[in-house]
């Protein structure tokens, strides 16, 4: 074998077939050889075997695009293709509608969005009109004034009263619970056999009766005389701070309200709330404010007839 057939041998792909045909040594279509000498040495080895060994070369990608370009196979071009990726589209998104078609569920007949239709109903005209209320401002020059009300809350001091049939489920679960878990004879895990009295259970005023001192009760006096003017009443409910105003500046008379003011130059919105609560209550109460932010903002037309420190 010559010095260029083994080079060839190295750079190709060799496949033996049992074909006991010709004799021979066939080579890709890629592959050249150097001089017919060698051609004449392989075959001479070749022709002394039994058989048939052929040679592939691999296949380039140039070589791919050369016979496609020989067998006539025509590329799909961008539209084509671009149209054929919408199609697929299309297909999936109607296999997709046609399975939510065929799912039965809860909300097919309900109505939907009612809660957020409600809310778009009032806030699309409250937006409206306060944007028409801005350009008015801005149109005759008058700055807008900022009165700030705060909403002071006790939380409750007691627990709050049960109702009848929580009681009546509260004493049944302390009478079971007085059984603890029953084990199987064998285990050895089992108490003694109980006697009737341990399953016996004392009522709220046999445990008060037992303590060690006497609770406080949950009727104040306020509570009897009617006193609304203190905190010591009403424990086992939230409690809200009202202000009587005066007749003056209002056109209705007298009302209960909230604590305001209107915000001084360079003062935060807590910190009048606070000024506000003080110059009602004086400055024995304290306060914890949750956040800096308001709760509600509201905005509404001055009144002419209403006094202008209101």
């Amino acid at each position: 074998m010559s010095m260029c057939f083994r080079q060839a041998a190295r750079r190709t792909l060799l496949c033996t077939a049992g074909s006991t045909s010709k004799q021979g040594i066939k080579f890709g279509t890629h592959h050249h050889l150097h001089n017919k000498n060698s051609v004449a040495a392989a075959a001479a080895v070749s022709s002394s075997s039994s058989t048939t060994t052929t040679v592939f070369q691999r296949e380039f990608s140039a070589a791919k695009k050369k016979q496609a370009v020989n067998n006539k196979i025509k590329e799909p071009t961008y539209e084509e293709r671009k149209e054929a990726e919408k199609k697929l589209r299309r297909e999936t998104w109607e296999k997709k509608q046609a399975r939510l078609d065929r799912l039965k569920t809860r909300r097919d007949h309900s109505p939907k969005d009612v809660k957020k239709t409600l809310f778009r109903s009032w806030w699309d005209k409250e937006l409206m009109y306060h944007n028409k209320l801005q350009r008015m401002a801005k149109k005759e020059g008058k700055p807008w004034r900022i009165r700030v009300a705060a909403m002071v809350e006790r939380l409750p001091v007691v627990t709050p009263d049960v109702e009848e049939w929580e009681q009546d489920y509260i004493d049944l679960r302390d009478f079971l619970m007085t059984y603890g878990k029953e084990y199987p004879a064998e285990t050895g895990f089992m108490f003694a056999p109980d006697k009737p009295e341990d399953h016996v259970v004392e009522s709220d005023e046999e445990l008060i009766a037992g303590l060690p001192f006497t609770p406080a009760p949950r009727e104040t006096e306020a509570d009897a005389s009617g006193d609304v003017k203190t905190l010591d009443r009403q424990l086992k409910t939230r409690l809200y701070l009202t202000i009587k105003t005066d007749s003056e500046g209002n056109l209705s008379g007298p009302r209960w309200t909230l604590p305001s003011t209107l915000v001084e130059n360079n003062e935060s919105l807590l910190a009048a709330a606070e000024r506000a609560v003080s110059d009602s209550v004086g400055s024995d109460l304290k306060l914890w404010c949750p956040s800096n932010a308001p709760m509600a903002v509201n905005m509404r037309v001055y009144n002419n007839k209403l006094p202008e420190s209101f």
